[in-house]
Order: structure tokens, then C-alpha cells, then sequence
């Protein structure tokens, strides 16, 4: 009975000592480590940035559309970093606190930032959030579809790895894929498409799924980023890959289009039928900016700041002209060609003759009943002002009628020496 009740007492002094190291380390627990959260089992906790808050303890803050959001999560303890465990809840800004080993929790705004409080015994300690700091599960736009044509669609996302295009066959049987990134922006050269300014501000998709010089290209831009998350790279806008502006259409009437754009060549005017079936064109340029004697359509100013294209495809003298400005360069491109305004056409010169107006006939004319004749005719017809009154009218009325009745008379006695 004595020898068993050693046995036993021995058995638990052993055993107490080889436990004590065990014991004191989970209450000894160091710092953890920074670093990603490694994942807890059948969930996604390991995306955001990780904040040591307490021993044993992390919050791993992420950035949602919602605003920011902390997720706590109990560590335990292995080689060569702690790992969580499991998850203690999530803290939004106002949201309800956690508590956990005497620990208060607390997601709290502080002027344009948050901060996450932990309060024990009494004392608060802040730890601010990395306001923008996104993990790559979080931060992801919604997804803009587009239909490209030909059978081909796209869908656009961005996210803080910046913009994506993710290009697939409208057939859902097709395996087919194409996925153009920040970092790889062109496609294959099977299908024209790239991402323009793809570190920018504003990057936009252009594609072409038919060809032709005449076949504009589409463009699109991208979603947003979704609130509060910030893009993790250097934004710069990039010199456009292409120069060439947006395609401005304009319907001329009598079933022609035309389609203005401007490049560092200069405006270009590309005119076609309205009917697809067509292959008509005609192309009007810097260089050749007038059209066919067939259609009256040019470009003014063609090397100009501001040129100006003008067309009328109805005759006739009553018809006034059609005009339309070009689109303005892409941002960041310039002319390849100096910059000059077209001198307008001379206006015609006024004549030296003074013309006679109709104060300087009726100065001429006052005091006269007669018209002066004019130029070589008037040599013989000088009449004197002062001789244009009354008694020189009835002398010449007299005469007048003297010379009647002397041919009178005449005529009489020829017809009575016939008889």
C-alpha cells in the first residue's frame, strides 16, 4: 500500500514537471509575427492585412464596398510562426465590440481614418487602420459585360491589381478564352484588342473584331474600384498607344455617312454609304481635303487649330452647307506637322469711281425740268440753267406749232395742183 502511494506521487511530480514548460509558454506567448494570417480550416480568413493586437491575438482588416472591416482571430502556437485557430467575429465601424481574455474590441472612426481599440484593465490601446491596404480576394469590381461582336464577348473588371479583360466565346459549349491584365495589355494578333493607358486613372478597352481600315474600333471603359480600396501599384497615365481620337459620325443625308477623326497626320474624313452592302468610300485628309466633283464636301482649315468639315449633298444655290467640328487629339499627342490657320479668301476692293448717288442727281438736277444727256451725247446739248424758265417753254411751243402749219399748207397745195 506505501510502495503504490509513492508510485503515485512520483507518477504526478514527473508529470507536473514535464507539463510546467508547456504551461508557461501558453502564458509567456510572444508577439506574434507580421505577416498574411494563414487560412483557418474550410474558410478564406488569410486575405487583408494582419495587425497584431494582443498574444495570442490578430486582426486581419480588409476593404469591402461597404467600408473597412476587422476579423479577430485566436492563434495557437507552432513552428515557425502562430496560426489562427479559429474566428472571434468581425468589427465594422460603430458595429458591436468583441470581447476575449479580457480584452474589448473595437472598430471606431477617428477624422478621415478608423481605428481598432483594445481596452483590458482599463487602458486602451489604438491600433490605426491601413486605410486602402487591400488583400487580393478583396477590392473587385462588379463585372462589365460587353458584347464585341462576332461572336465574342468580354467581361471588364478591375480590381487593386488594376484592370482585366476576360475575353470569351458567346457559345457556351466554347472552351475559348483570352485574358488581357495591366501588365500583359494586347491581345493575340488573331483579334485587336488591348488595354489603352493601363496604369492610368482611367484605362479603356479597344477591340476590333472586323477588319478594314474603315471599321472603327470600340472602346469601353472600366468599373470602379469599390469603395475604399486604393489601386497597389504606381498610377501614371501613359502616352496613348494609339493617337488616333474617338470616331465621330455624321450623317450627311441622301444616304451617306461620314466618320471624323483626328490623328497627328491630321483630320480625316472617311465618307460611305449607309447601306452595309455598299463598298462606296471616299476619304477626304489633311493634305487632300477636298472631295469629287460628284459630292461637294471639304475640309476647312485642314492644317489649322480648329478645322472644319463641310459637305451639301442636295444642289442648288438655296441648299446651305452642312458643318461639323473633328474630335480633339488624344491627351498627350501632337501634330506631326506645323500648325497653320487658312488665310481667308480676299474680299473684293471698292471701286475708285465715286458712285452718284441720289442727293448728287438731285444737286445736279435743281432748278432743270430737262434731263442732261450724258458722256459723248451731251456735246451737243448744252442748256444753261438760267435759260430753263417759263417764257422759253411757250417761245419753243410756238415755233413748234409755226413749223406744223407750214408742212400743212404744204401738203394742201400739192393736192390741189394734182387735181
Amino acid at each position: 500500500m506505501r510502495t503504490a502511494l509513492r508510485a503515485s506521487v512520483a507518477t504526478a511530480v514527473l508529470a507536473g514537471a514535464l507539463l510546467a514548460p508547456v504551461a508557461g509558454t501558453a502564458y509567456a506567448a510572444t508577439a506574434p509575427k507580421a505577416g498574411p494570417a494563414a487560412s483557418v480550416a474550410g474558410s478564406d480568413h488569410e486575405a487583408g492585412t494582419r495587425i497584431n493586437i494582443a498574444p495570442g491575438f490578430v486582426a486581419v482588416v480588409r476593404h469591402t464596398a461597404g467600408g473597412p472591416e476587422a476579423e479577430i482571430l485566436a492563434l495557437g502556437s507552432g513552428q515557425p510562426d502562430t496560426f489562427p485557430t479559429r474566428s472571434l467575429g468581425v468589427l465594422t465601424p460603430g458595429g458591436p465590440s468583441i470581447s476575449a481574455n479580457g480584452l474589448e474590441l473595437k472598430l471606431v472612426t477617428s477624422g478621415k481614418g478608423h481605428v481598432l481599440t483594445a481596452t483590458k484593465d482599463g487602458k486602451t490601446q489604438s491600433f490605426p487602420l491601413p486605410e486602402g491596404t487591400t488583400g487580393p480576394a478583396d477590392c473587385v469590381s462588379d463585372v462589365k459585360k460587353v458584347d464585341l461582336g462576332a461572336g465574342i464577348l468580354a467581361d471588364l473588371t478591375i480590381s487593386p491589381k488594376g484592370p482585366q479583360v476576360v475575353m470569351h466565346s458567346a457559345d457556351p459549349s466554347s472552351t475559348w478564352s483570352q485574358t488581357l491584365t495591366r501588365t500583359n495589355p494586347k491581345g493575340s494578333d488573331a483579334y485587336f484588342a488591348r488595354i489603352n493607358n493601363p496604369s492610368g486613372a482611367k484605362p479603356v478597352f479597344e477591340w476590333k473584331t472586323q477588319g478594314g481600315p474603315n471599321v472603327p474600333s470600340g472602346f469601353e471603359t472600366f468599373p470602379a474600384l469599390p469603395k475604399g480600396c486604393t489601386p497597389g501599384y504606381p498610377v501614371h497615365d501613359d502616352k496613348p498607344a494609339s493617337c488616333v481620337s474617338d470616331v465621330k459620325k455624321v450623317d450627311l443625308g441622301a444616304g451617306i455617312l461620314a466618320d471624323l477623326t483626328t490623328s497627328p497626320k491630321g483630320p480625316q474624313v472617311v465618307m460611305h454609304s449607309a447601306d452595309p452592302s455598299s463598298t462606296w468610300s471616299q476619304t477626304l485628309t489633311r493634305t487632300n481635303p477636298k472631295g469629287s466633283d460628284a459630292y461637294f464636301a471639304r475640309i476647312n482649315n485642314p492644317s489649322g487649330a480648329k478645322p472644319v468639315f463641310e459637305w451639301k449633298t442636295q444642289g442648288g444655290p438655296n441648299v446651305p452647307s452642312g458643318f461639323e467640328t473633328f474630335p480633339a487629339l488624344p491627351k498627350g499627342c501632337t501634330p506631326d506637322y506645323r500648325v497653320t490657320e487658312e488665310t481667308p479668301a480676299p474680299k473684293p476692293e471698292p471701286s475708285a469711281t465715286k458712285p452718284v448717288t441720289g442727293t448728287n442727281v438731285s444737286a445736279q438736277t435743281t432748278g432743270q425740268t430737262t434731263v442732261v444727256p450724258q458722256g459723248s451725247v451731251a456735246a451737243g446739248a448744252e442748256i444753261a440753267s438760267e435759260d430753263t424758265d417759263d417764257s422759253i417753254t411757250l417761245a419753243a411751243g410756238a415755233g413748234l406749232l409755226a413749223v406744223v402749219a407750214a408742212v400743212g399748207a404744204t401738203v394742201l397745195r400739192r393736192r390741189r395742183s394734182h387735181g
